[in-house]
């Protein structure tokens, strides 16, 4: 009996003994510091039904320049900046903000908030990143079940290697849109960010197909990429 008291005592010494377990939310996702900045290599192609693609070529930078707090929320202002050349000088275009609020990270991207991630962040974390906005769906003509119109995380913790040579263990890609109708269109968004970095890549696909007519064959819209290139973390 003794001795089965002091197998009762160590379990008890050893539970004493634990460290509290950590838990990632995934906010590193998407860091938010004043002083970061982003680099991307953009690549854009404009299509419509009569004329042929045309094509553009430019680098944005995201920066973290500010921050205010309001009732425990922190909002960072980001300045979003482009040029047509590497050695040419920066051109500011608008400014952003980003917050964290409860368990979202809401982005206003040219005034239109977004919900980009959620936390804890998850293999098949689903949530609706539109819910403060009332943006038309791009092709309207397809019908979307609730599913669909859904953000979906996918490729959970993978490693990615970038066309620009960067390379990060660790990322996770946002699907905001997947959407394809051989007569409609086809409606592709991805975003992918790495962990510690926040976003590294960008994919979109938005494409109006034309059936009738002298267009017949032909697409109108953009295929965007959004590439970085270099970070200040």
């Amino acid at each position: 009996m003794k001795y089965t008291w002091l197998i009762w005592v160590g379990l008890l010494v050893a539970c004493g003994d634990e460290k509290p377990v950590s838990i990632d939310w995934g906010l590193d996702y998407f860091p938010l510091r004043v002083g970061q900045e982003w680099t991307y290599a953009i690549h854009k192609t404009t299509y419509s039904y009569l004329n042929a693609p045309v094509e553009s070529d430019y680098q944005q930078r995201i920066s973290v320049i500010g921050s205010t707090t309001a009732t425990t929320i922190t909002t960072y202002t980001l300045q979003i900046e482009t040029r047509t050349e590497a050695a040419g000088p920066w051109q500011i275009v608008e400014t952003w903000t980003a917050r964290v609020q409860g368990s979202q990270l809401i982005v206003n991207e040219s005034n239109i908030n977004r919900v980009k991630l959620v936390f804890p962040v998850g293999p098949a974390t689903t949530w609706d990143g539109n819910q403060y906005n009332n943006e038309p769906p791009f092709l309207t003509g397809y019908v979307t079940t609730p599913q669909q119109r859904l953000y979906r995380i996918e490729d959970y913790r993978v490693p990615r290697q970038l066309q620009s040579g960067l390379n990060f263990d660790n990322t996770l890609t946002v699907v905001l849109s997947n959407l394809y109708d051989a007569i409609i269109g086809q409606d592709l968004q991805k975003e992918v960010y790495a962990h510690n970095v926040g976003l590294i890549f960008k994919e979109v696909l938005q494409l109006e197909f034309c059936t009738t007519g002298g267009c017949s064959g032909q697409q109108r819209g953009e295929a965007y990429t959004q590439t970085l290139i270099d970070y200040v973390p």
